[in-house]
């Protein structure tokens, strides 16, 4: 045992910073998710249905309107910033594009209060948790734009500590609100611990990002911004109403008690995600930095190798989907397993098109994108007003899916135009690995679908899976290798 430990510090300590960097930025995601998916659980069974739904729908409005709020500036501007500016430019647009955040906001809290009646009836949230949402949206740039400076400064140890502290708080505050709370205000507790954590740790990051570096809005970046990041907005709103408007629609069209069951499988789907995301965040400066300096030689074999492991990922959780809901929820939530399969297949074409989007967005080709984003999001509303009637909540999970695969194949050939448009005419994407991928996992997806109700079959049919890839071990060990050379 001692000698097992000696050899994996010696590993470790021979890894380069980037590469320390790039896991500890995954694990602090694999653990600040492992927090949230343990209390998921929790929250699931001291909620009732009903209160548990409307925080569900909360979430959503507020991924929507946080876009609305800020643009996303992190997304790209700053990234941008952080890549192509010397240290001045990079201090100067970080204060202006944190004042172009406050200015935004500022003007949805003027929204806010001049048709706060009329929109709370639309969306179906009382007007205090409209104003407790804005509260939270002028706090979130801060944050954002430091988890994105710290990634790119390789500042892994801070950022670990942030961002375990602040879910642990999080969760925390929230068990002590919704236990001391009336059962009709149970949402509406949890919220408040949402905003309180929100706006501590947004206070302190702010000051943190403009210590020593003077505050001042610089109209020219925030022309370049806006121009930047006009085109996104519709883009991004609308991959947020691909994400939510499922939940949204469900509780319009069957109710509450729906959205949460449909939710819970979400939630579990969204830790995965999540640990996806930081997967791109991690690979985004390096991918940035082969671009800048013209190295994209190794950019392919990295990321079909990633894609296989993050495929392997999502198996696992298709794969034991009735084991993970009975984990993560009461009883009353165990029908919510047949949505697992699709989400968890479009959080992995989230993943692929998020891998897509880098070259776009390192060359600033917003307007290209914007399109495909919007005619998903409609189509997904279509689709759910059609097939939601017709089948129940379950379908909203194949719509999603079906949206997603369509951003997939779009980005992939945008991201192939902008290369080709910028004398890059390397293959950095393999279309035949994608496409394998892709088709294995959605045929899986269906047969999974089929053996929930034959345990025995499931578990024979899983064990042949796990003998075909000990089999072939040399190669998922080299795609490891591979990615950590890289």
């Amino acid at each position: 045992m001692i000698g097992l430990y000696g050899r994996l510090k010696n590993v470790y300590s021979n890894m380069s910073l980037q590469v320390k960097a790039s896991l500890w930025f995954v694990m602090s995601t694999v653990l600040l998710k492992g927090i949230s998916f343990i209390t998921v659980p929790i929250f699931t069974r001291i909620m009732t249905t009903e209160e548990y739904g409307l925080y569900s729908v909360y979430l959503t409005w507020c991924e929507m309107f946080t876009i609305i709020g800020t643009f996303g500036l992190e997304s790209c501007a700053y990234v941008s910033a952080l890549t192509k500016f010397n240290e001045g430019d990079k201090n100067e647009a970080q204060s202006s594009l944190l004042g172009l955040s406050f200015v935004l906001t500022s003007a949805l809290l003027i929204i806010f209060l001049i048709g706060g009646r009329a929109l709370s009836n639309f969306i179906g949230l009382p007007q205090h948790l409209l104003m407790l949402m804005v509260c939270q949206i002028y706090f979130i740039p801060s944050l954002n734009f430091w988890l994105t400076k710290s990634r790119f400064q390789y500042k892994y140890k801070s950022l670990v500590f942030v961002s375990i502290s602040m879910a642990i708080l999080n969760a925390l505050i929230g068990l002590i609100f919704v236990l001391n709370i009336d059962k009709n205000m149970q949402a509406f507790g949890r919220i408040v611990s949402i905003v309180i954590v929100q706006v501590l740790y947004g206070v302190i990051l702010f000051c943190k990002l403009q210590k020593n570096n003077k505050i001042n809005f610089t109209t020219k970046y925030w022309k370049w911004a806006i121009f930047v990041h006009l085109p996104l907005l519709p883009h991004i709103l609308s991959l947020k109403v691909l994400s939510g408007v499922d939940r949204i629609m469900i509780n319009s069209l069957v109710g509450a008690s729906a959205a949460a069951l449909y939710s819970a499988s979400y939630s579990i789907a969204v830790v995965v995600n999540l640990v996806k995301t930081s997967i791109v965040d991690a690979m985004r400066p390096w991918i940035y930095n082969c671009l800048k300096e013209n190295k994209t030689e190794s950019i392919k074999s990295v990321t079909d190798g990633v894609l296989v492991l993050v495929a392997l990922l999502t198996l696992v959780f298709v794969a034991f989907a009735p084991e993970v809901i009975k984990i993560a929820t009461p009883v009353e939530y165990y029908e919510a397993v047949y949505c697992m399969p699709p989400v968890m297949i479009s959080s992995f074409f989230t993943f692929m098109y998020s891998i897509f989007s880098v070259v776009e967005m390192y060359f600033e080709e917003t307007k290209k994108i914007m399109y495909a984003s919007i005619i998903a999001a409609i189509i997904n509303i279509i689709l759910n007003l059609v097939f939601i009637k017709m089948f129940g909540y379950i379908a909203a999970a194949f719509t999603t899916l079906i949206c997603y695969i369509f951003l997939s194949i779009f980005h992939f050939i945008v991201a192939n135009r902008v290369m080709k448009k910028n004398s890059l005419n390397m293959d950095l994407f393999g279309k035949k690995s994608i496409i394998l991928i892709s088709l294995v996992l959605i045929i899986l997806m269906f047969i999974f679908e089929y053996l929930y109700l034959f345990p025995i079959y499931r578990y024979i049919f899983l064990c042949i899976i796990m003998l075909v890839m000990f089999i072939k071990r040399n190669y998922f060990i080299g795609l490891v290798k591979e990615i950590r050379k890289k």
